[in-house]
């Protein structure tokens, strides 16, 4: 049986639902509208509007492929945003 990383402590979610929302963004892997909107106790349409927001502030979130076999995509900020 092949072993497995320790999976990386979950973020510390306090102050503001837009700042929370960049620290979930700020994950290598990036999060599914779905995974966003359950963290942060949204609807997806909330949560998609709440993106839209983020590049309206200038901010490039990146809309990455959809991971094993899932058809979500999956959005991150971009590295030079950080």
């Amino acid at each position: 049986m092949a072993r497995r990383k320790p999976a990386a402590p979950a973020p510390v979610l306090t102050g503001p639902k837009s700042e929370q929302l960049k620290i979930l963004l700020a994950s290598a892997a990036g999060e599914t509208i779905a995974n966003l909107a359950a963290k942060l106790g949204w609807q997806p349409h909330t949560t998609r509007a709440a993106l839209t927001r983020l590049k309206q502030a200038g901010i490039t979130v990146e809309k990455m492929e959809a991971a094993d076999g899932s058809r979500q995509s999956r959005y991150r900020i971009a590295s030079n945003q950080k």
